[in-house]
Order: C-alpha cells, then structure tokens, then sequence
C-alpha cells in the first residue's frame, strides 16, 4: 500500500466540528494516497466531520489515469483503499455530514452516502457509474446502497450505472437535502452540529448496532471481493 499525505485533503477546524476539504484543483480524482489521507482525517479531536470538496465538485472518483497506469495491482490497490476508506467513515461514531458543492460521480457517491446526512449543490450530477466503465461494483459500493437507496430504484440505479442530477439523486436517497451551491457547507455545518446536541454515547452506539456488523463484513471480504473485480483487468498498465 502506497503511504503518504495528500496535499489535496484539507483540514480545517469550525468550532467542535472538523472540516475536511478535497481540492486538487481540478476534479478531485482519487488516488490511494488520497484516501489514506480521508481515513486518517478521522483520527482528529472533533465532535463532528464536515466532508466537502472544491467549488462545484465533491470528487469525479477514482483517478482513471492513476489506474491504467498502473495495471490490475495498482487498480486492486485503490479500491481495496477505497473499501476501507468509506467504511472508516461509515462506521466512524460522530455525526458525519457531507457537503457536496457539484459533482458527486461514482466514489464521490459513495463518499456521500458513506456519511450520515448530505447535502448536494442543486446543479451537481450523481450516480454510481461502475457498469459503464465495464466494472462490477464492489460489495462495498452495494452495501452503501442498499443502506441509502430506496428499494424500488436501487437495481434501476446500480444495474445501468444511471447519472442522475441532484434532484434526482435526492429522491433516490444518494442524499438528504437539495440546496443552491453557496449555500451547501452551512447547511452541512447547521446538520452537523444539531446532531453533536444528541447523546454522544447513544448515537455512536447506535450507529454501530446499524452498520457495524455489515461493515465488518465487507472488511473482511475485501481483498477477495476486489480480487474477483478486477479478474478481468491487464496485470500492466
């Protein structure tokens, strides 16, 4: 596994809730180092974590370039850190919210569902777009979902790799609320700390009790789960 810092992930502090901010100044593609440094944002004294990225984009999703440069391994490499990067922050006990100010594609989807409220620019575009770039989507990605989606849209959605706008994207449940862009972080923030008023204890815990098991799950089977992804792949980029 690649280890290192990515300059693209920012952190800031609004009273008891961390900010942190994705901006590579350009699309926010992910790369492996991107999100150890995701992960290990969360390792931060905070009452609550605000995820959001540069203006008019949370992430277009894993940096396609980085994975035909590098082969199946490096391409296993990512989403394995992918897996273990979104469900850190599912399972992570604090209120997490996301404020997505534009595109939310593929990863950036998840990213936003693997928080527990969030709050999409009204002129972004969603979707898990995995099926159309010829790749199965990871457990990971199903289990995120399946636990956000409504039943009546999740195959329709996932099975195409449906882009959907913001609008749309909230009514299937990838997000919570719908809001102009400049508006999308104070929101965010708003959430955020209404949910630091609840009991600590009580709403870590009970997060735990929804996703924990499930999580694990997917932690465990994560290497053999990407392994069979990306069967199909070159071993060289």
């Amino acid at each position: 596994m690649v280890e290192g810092i990515d300059a693209a992930v920012q952190q800031r502090r609004d009273g008891q809730v961390l900010v942190v901010t994705l901006d590579d100044g350009g699309k926010n593609a992910l790369r492996p180092d991107t999100l150890l440094s995701l992960e290990a944002a969360l390792e931060a004294d905070a009452d609550a974590v605000v995820l959001t990225g540069r203006p008019g984009i949370l992430t277009a999703g894993l940096d396609v370039k980085w994975m035909a440069e590098h082969g199946r391994p490096g391409t296993e490499e990512l989403l394995i850190a992918l897996g273990r990067c979104l469900m850190r922050w599912w399972t992570d006990p604090r209120p997490t919210v996301c404020a997505a100010p534009g595109h939310a594609i593929a990863a950036g989807t998840m990213l936003a569902m693997a928080c527990d409220h969030a709050v999409a620019a009204e002129d972004g575009a969603w979707g898990l777009l995995e099926t159309q770039i010829d790749f199965e989507m990871p457990e990971y990605g199903i289990a995120l979902a399946r636990a956000n989606v409504r039943a009546d849209r999740l195959e329709d959605l996932l099975l195409p790799g449906e882009r959907i706008d913001a609008a749309d994207a909230v009514g299937a449940g990838f997000a919570d609320r719908l809001c102009p862009s400049d508006e999308v972080l104070d929101v965010a923030l708003g959430r955020a700390r209404t949910l630091t008023e609840l009991p600590a204890r009580a709403y870590g815990r009970t997060k735990l009790r929804l996703r924990g098991e499930i999580a694990a799950g997917v932690i465990d089977r994560l290497h053999d789960d990407i392994a069979s992804v990306t069967a199909h792949l070159p071993d060289a980029g």
